[in-house]
């Protein structure tokens, strides 16, 4: 059986939260709790991850958790294969690598992963999660605790993470506007986004709408609808934006959902060509870019975000030095069908 702090708070009727703080030597705990935790602590033989950690300092293998986010399997293959370049082209040869793959973006399947991770050793962490305060609570107890955090791609930006790499959101959604800024003069453009709790939705739409309006001022309408994600809500957001909206020029997908709103156009048929630039290409874009039903597709290297964060997070917990910068942008690129 493997002991754990949540194993700990539940054999003594206490929170994790109480057995961090027994562990770590804070206040706030009743002599009686601090001692029956103590009692638990030593008959079991519970290390705390930093304990650990020491403890193979120069003579093992360091443990990174990684968290897949429940994302449509192009992203995750790019993802496990970052972990795979890491592993075997980057002579990380003291780092083992736990991967979790949640099967949906709750909360709850993000602290269970965690649990699972923290019960196998971790010592670090990388993650792609939603910036709530529940998730930079959560990141922070693993500080705490002792277990570096990485955010990848989608950043939690309150939280004591140790490093983010991703691509610079406010700059992709910045080249959407640009790109569609030829097509759009005069008339109305529509924004799908995910799932504004990520960050990196989030942001994109900011960077988009502020370089619409530095370029029309108000002599364009830029309608925002939310998707999370769902082939659907972007079908369904879409064809009612095309029934309603006959000065539609352009669209700007700003999540994953692209074949939902190439379906909801074909459905509508509208009289004229409304242009739309996407993110990362996957199959179904680059299909639809071949096609000529995309215009252009904005891309990031998922496989070298994960093998970076891996890079800088095996880095530190070798040499105790932070990162000497807390973010890091990787390359953006502009894909048309030419480039294909």
């Amino acid at each position: 059986m493997k002991v754990t702090a949540q194993w700990i708070a539940e054999q003594c009727g206490v929170s994790r939260g109480t057995v961090d703080r027994v562990v770590n030597g804070r206040p706030n705990v009743a002599p009686e709790v601090r001692e029956r935790v103590q009692k638990m602590i030593h008959e079991y033989g519970y290390k705390t991850p930093s304990q650990r950690q020491a403890a193979r300092v120069g003579q093992g293998a360091y443990r990174i958790g990684v968290i897949l986010p429940s994302w449509d399997a192009f992203f995750i293959r790019r993802m496990r294969e970052g972990i795979r370049v890491a592993v075997h082209n980057r002579g990380l040869n003291d780092v083992n690598v736990l991967v979790e793959e949640l099967k949906n973006r709750s909360h709850r399947s993000y602290f269970e992963a965690i649990e699972r991770l923290e019960g196998r050793g971790i010592d670090g962490l990388i993650v792609t999660a939603p910036d709530t305060l529940a998730m930079s609570e959560e990141i922070d107890r693993l500080v705490t605790a002792g277990i570096q955090v990485v955010t990848c791609d989608s950043d939690v930006r309150q939280s004591r993470r140790l490093y983010h790499i991703g691509q610079d959101m406010v700059k992709s959604g910045r080249v959407a506007a640009g790109l569609l800024a030829p097509y759009i003069s005069g008339a109305e453009v529509l924004v799908v986004t995910g799932n504004r709790e990520f960050t990196a939705h989030g942001l994109r739409v900011r960077g988009f709408l502020d370089r619409i309006y530095e370029i029309f001022g108000g002599d364009v309408n830029a309608h925002v609808i939310e998707s999370v994600e769902r082939y659907e809500l972007t079908y369904d957001g879409v064809l009612q934006n095309l029934r309603k909206n006959p000065r539609l020029r352009g669209i700007y997908m700003a999540n994953e959902s692209v074949r939902g709103c190439m379906d909801a156009l074909e459905r509508a048929k509208p009289a004229r060509r409304i242009h739309v630039v996407c993110h990362d290409v996957t199959p179904h874009a680059r299909q639809y870019l071949e096609d000529g039903r995309l215009d252009f597709i904005i891309d990031q290297d998922f496989s070298a975000q994960t093998t970076r964060a891996i890079e800088m997070l095996a880095h530190t917990l070798r040499t105790g030095e932070p990162p000497r910068q807390q973010m890091e942008y990787i390359h953006t690129s502009i894909i048309t069908r030419e480039l294909l």
